[in-house]
């Protein structure tokens, strides 16, 4: 009982519904217009049957390629994601042994830099020094000539 009461209610609040909107010129219009051709292609296709069944089997031809073309896009998709799912330990193998090989050239030239600035101090050994030597000199270049001067004498 109640669901015929239920259904009641929702008829008579659509009929109301329609009824408000129509109150509306341009709505009103809009309904004339849209019936006359809805009911101008219905006469048309009642006439014309052949020409509705042509235009049925279009659609369907239409959807059909549609669903085609869609399912070969998700097919392929669907390669291309296994084929990345297969690809994406070999990438990050190919990093790690990338990584790798810079920190072994890195510790290479580090060690290179490291046994060329040992090279240079064994080779001159006085090359530090006399650097060195120039520097106080020329801050205390006085207390050198005095101790000179003192050898001398």
């Amino acid at each position: 009982m109640s669901q015929n009461k239920l259904m009641t209610g929702l008829l008579v609040g659509a009929a109301v519904g329609v009824i408000i909107s129509l109150f509306d010129r341009n709505t009103r219009n809009d309904v004339m217009q849209k019936s006359k051709r809805v009911s101008e292609n219905a006469k048309y296709y009642a006439s014309n049957k052949d020409e509705l069944k042509s235009a049925v089997q279009q659609q369907a031809t239409r959807f059909q390629n549609l669903y085609e073309r869609v399912s070969e896009d998700a097919s392929y998709v669907g390669e291309k994601v296994n084929e990345l799912k297969e690809l994406t330990p070999q990438v990050k193998e190919m990093v790690a042994d990338t990584r790798e090989a810079f920190i072994d050239t890195k510790d290479a030239v580090v060690d290179s830099t490291r046994d060329v600035k040992s090279a240079l101090k064994e080779e001159n050994p006085s090359a530090t020094s006399t650097v060195a030597g120039n520097n106080s000199s020329s801050s205390d270049g006085n207390s050198n000539r005095d101790a000179e001067y003192g050898k001398k004498q």
